[in-house]
């Protein structure tokens, strides 16, 4: 067997069943495949919460500290050449307790999303229950929406509003964050625009739905004033009144953040600079000239043996 027949085995087919058995016994209860497209996504949101509020602390740690090295590393880009230059980087990154490889947790969440999206896509692309079946405004779940025509041409909206969805999203998402990091969270909105635009009406739902489970949980997150944020947005949405009979959103809000504490509790001491310890006599020089740079993430190192 390959590596993808593995993983297939082992990761996809069980969550492609799990979407069955979730999706299935919800529309037995409810009766409407279009309803219960909406308690897949609560339900499958709600059991990867934990681990998506762990990818998040993950990234949110690697955006703090490339902010915190980023005024030293740049200097020493610009002031060294060769393998000189990395000499001193590697002293650096080891004065602030950091290593390259870290940049991978950036990615964390991209990467758990992938299986996710794919279980989705093999379960609600080809659910017989979907097809022919109108919901709302939507004529057919199991065929592209169209609910737009314009002289005869006919625009699938679902998917543009996905992408809205998603894009404020990862405006709010990437406050402060590096250029780089908010050009790959656009470019991944703009591919599943492109990727799910002439998919079934069901399934870009399901993604449009859990792009607003991420935006509600982004908002929780991020901003200050969440309850007025989402007091705004439902207001918009027509359901201000819905709003008002939910409990306090800033109680809400500090649970939330207090779980996503205690989740991060242990590697955030990874984030503390650590004093720098002897150097092998090729180092020595390099040591000397990191601890010239006058940056306020480098601690000062601790005094090399003779």
């Amino acid at each position: 067997m390959t590596f993808f027949q593995i993983l297939d085995s082992l990761l996809l087919q069980p969550l492609q069943l799990l979407f069955e058995v979730v999706y299935v016994n919800a529309n037995r209860v409810i009766g409407n495949p279009g309803l219960s497209i909406i308690v897949l996504s609560l339900v499958m949101n709600f059991l990867v919460l934990p681990l998506y509020m762990r990818a998040d602390a993950l990234q949110e740690e690697e955006r703090d500290m490339e902010a915190r090295l980023h005024r030293g590393v740049t200097h020493i880009k610009k002031t060294f050449r060769g393998d000189e230059k990395m000499m001193i980087l590697q002293t650096y990154y080891r004065q602030n307790h950091y290593k390259p490889t870290y940049v991978l947790r950036s990615a964390v969440s991209l990467f758990l999303e992938i299986p996710f999206f794919i279980a989705a896509y093999r379960f609600l692309s080809g659910l017989e229950l979907i097809k022919g079946v109108s919901f709302g405004p939507i004529a057919d779940l199991g065929a592209a929406d169209g609910l737009i025509a314009i002289a005869g041409v006919h625009i699938n909206l679902l998917p543009i509003i996905m992408t809205a969805v998603n894009l404020v999203s990862c405006i709010i998402f990437t406050k402060g964050a590096t250029p780089k990091t908010k050009i790959q969270l656009y470019v991944m909105a703009v591919f599943f625009l492109f990727f799910l635009y002439e998919s079934p009406a069901g399934l870009v739902f399901y993604w449009t739905l859990n792009n607003v489970f991420s935006l509600v949980k982004t908002i929780f997150y991020k901003l200050k004033h969440a309850d007025k944020v989402l007091a705004a947005l439902a207001s918009a949405a027509g359901a201000a009144g819905a709003v008002s009979s939910v409990s306090p959103w800033s109680r809400i809000r500090s649970r939330y953040l207090n779980w996503s504490h205690a989740l991060t509790k242990g590697p955030s001491a990874l984030l503390s600079p650590i004093p720098m310890t002897s150097f092998p006599a090729s180092r020595r020089r390099a040591a000397s000239r990191v601890k010239s740079l006058s940056d306020e993430t480098m601690q000062k190192p601790s005094r090399l043996p003779p």
